[in-house]
């Protein structure tokens, strides 16, 4: 099914940029879609492991149990337990510094639990992820400063 891909640079270091995709509990301050988000479960060191996320955007609305995974001390993934509207939804958060900025990846990968034609699901995540991986930069840029 779609996997889609955006890469934007971020005028702002890779720890920074990592903190705010970490910090799953504020999401609904800097993005609009996010409703809700809670931590439903932490690994040993602190870090969320299991997150409940109630989205909308446009018309589409559902609550999501999404396990959380670092592969990378540069990576952050999320992956969908349950849901109403796919039957997968895989997100990778990736940065890496440039020296003054860093470059910010997030890749999707969705499948819907609907038969929607693939062209579609491709254009929605398209749309998804051009918003997410803006309302990141703009959020770690205002955060950079003050």
């Amino acid at each position: 099914m779609p996997f889609v891909s955006k890469t934007v640079e971020v005028s702002v270091d890779a720890a920074s940029i990592l903190a705010i995709v970490a910090d799953f509990e504020a999401y609904p301050q800097w993005n609009d879609g996010v409703k809700g988000l809670w931590v439903l479960a932490r690994y040993d060191d602190g870090r969320p492991s299991q997150l409940r996320l109630d989205a909308k955007y446009e018309a589409i609305e559902d609550s999501l149990i999404q396990a959380v995974y670092y592969p990378n001390p540069n990576q952050i993934q999320t992956v969908l337990q349950q849901g109403n509207l796919f039957k997968k939804q895989e997100q990778l958060f990736s940065v890496v510094d440039t020296g003054g900025s860093s470059l910010l990846t997030v890749d999707l990968d969705v499948e819907p639990s609907l038969p929607i034609p693939a062209p579609m699901v491709k254009q929605l995540a398209n749309n998804v992820l051009d918003y997410l991986a803006d309302a990141l930069k703009k959020r770690a840029e205002e955060l950079q400063a003050g």
